[in-house]
């Protein structure tokens, strides 16, 4: 009876925690390396944001199609992470990086999800000193569209979530559009649109953004670099 209450426990905290992601991670998944080296490959800085940084979030790139990848691997890593759990993170952050006409959507859609994640055994293990570990890895991304003043990003990846306590640590795999439009010298996000998948499989059943294929998918991407 208590393995049928544990067991039953984890499946609904499992379940809470995918709710969470699935309204804060709306647009703001990405991960690591998969497709083919290329020498315009996109690097994500070993010290990002040493340059120019603004509410904790790296800024400083250039106005190329390689700089808007790194703009959006930035940024959405900056939302991956335990620190926009705390009070007035994720506004800052997402005022820092978005159009000003988007800002209010795009904190209005994913305000609930972190505001659950803070009061559920994510947040409740970091307030406790609980091990916690929240961090997108890049896996590769896809220039749709580039013109001097307007880029859109399609980026593939995942995002690792769990604690040394209640949650099983787990990956969460993403695939996202993003559009970027260039202000006041740095790129500022428009527009995203994101779901969860393709998981490592086949194919993956049509979702919010239709059926892809896995294979199909990273034949068509560039690599990200971890590292200059």
């Amino acid at each position: 009876m208590r393995r049928r209450r544990t067991e039953g426990s984890s499946t609904s905290r499992r379940q809470l925690v995918l709710a969470c992601l699935a309204t804060l991670l709306l647009g703001l998944l990405l991960g690591h390396s998969l497709s083919p080296s290329g020498s315009d490959r996109a690097a994500i800085p070993a010290k990002s944001g040493a340059a120019r940084s603004l509410a904790g979030v790296p800024v400083a790139f250039s106005d190329t199609p390689q700089g808007a990848a790194q703009a959006v691997a930035a940024y959405q890593r900056a939302f991956a992470s335990p620190a926009v759990l705390r009070e007035g993170v994720l506004r800052s952050r997402i005022e820092a990086v978005a159009a000003p006409d988007y800002a209010a959507k795009m904190l209005a859609a994913n305000s609930p999800g972190a505001e659950r994640l803070a009061a559920g055994p994510i947040g409740t293990g970091i307030s406790r000193g609980v091990q916690t570990l929240y961090s997108a890895i890049p896996i590769g991304y896809r220039i749709e569209s580039f013109a001097a003043d307007r880029a859109r990003v399609l980026t593939w990846g995942f995002t690792l979530l769990g604690n040394a306590g209640s949650v099983e640590p787990a990956a969460y795999f993403g695939l996202t559009h993003t559009e970027l439009v260039w202000m006041e010298g740095r790129w500022r996000i428009a527009e995203t649109r994101g779901g969860f998948g393709p998981t490592p499989r086949l194919a993956t059943k049509p979702g919010p953004l239709g059926g892809y294929g896995v294979i199909d998918l990273a034949r068509g991407l560039e690599s990200y670099e971890l590292a200059p």
